[in-house]
């Protein structure tokens, strides 16, 4: 081999190293560079609020124990009658049905004067919690197109609602409680007394 020869396949495999390097060099730069690339990005959220209703019963506008100050009767004799209008409302922001039970409690020999006792429930209606009450009476309770408990049902047999009674939200049901002495109620009913205590429970629908 010439020394020419050699001399110019020295300078092809020069020219080949460092081309292999140069698209070596670039591959890594090329690489580099794909790396370091910025990507737009877009974010949206979404939420969802949560909160509860509330049941809120009141009777006559109360949340306590409220006295039927209409219902009462002193020195009654047989066939005494007296009535009171009792408002149920529902104040809350939920749909409820509502019973009611009845009891008779304290007094003197309680349970003797509640054997002769009638105990009646009937409904005057429903409306919205701004309509005017109605007049709760005789003739009212007798003209009433739903009874909730007869008339004759005695105040020992606890009077109750046979189903909850349905209420929307803002309403008031207007009930016209009734109380007499039954007209055949024997001496065994002198000098006696006894608290009727109408407990009311409303349940979300």
């Amino acid at each position: 081999m010439s020394a020419a020869t050699a001399s110019s396949r020295a300078h092809r495999l020069s020219v080949s190293g460092k081309v292999r390097a140069v698209l070596a060099l670039g591959t890594v730069l090329g690489l580099g560079t794909v790396a370091t690339l910025a990507a737009f990005t877009d974010t949206v959220t979404a939420t969802g609020s949560f909160s509860t209703g509330v049941l809120d019963l009141k009777l006559n506008d109360q949340d306590s124990t409220t006295a039927l100050t209409g219902l009462t009767m002193t020195a009654a004799k047989p066939g005494d009658t007296t009535y009171a209008l009792l408002t149920v409302k529902n104040a809350g922001s939920l749909p409820f049905g509502y019973t009611y039970a009845t009891t008779s409690t304290t007094g003197t020999d309680p349970q003797v004067l509640a054997a002769a006792l009638n105990f009646g429930v009937a409904s005057l209606g429903t409306a919205a919690d701004t309509s005017t009450a109605p007049t709760c009476n005789a003739g009212a309770f007798t003209a009433a197109t739903t009874v909730v408990t007869a008339a004759t049902t005695k105040l020992s047999a606890g009077p109750a609602t046979a189903a909850p009674r349905p209420l929307g939200v803002g309403q008031v049901e207007y009930l016209c409680v009734r109380a007499e002495v039954a007209p055949d109620a024997g001496n065994a009913v002198q000098a006696k007394s006894v608290t009727a205590t109408m407990t009311v429970t409303a349940t979300q629908q």
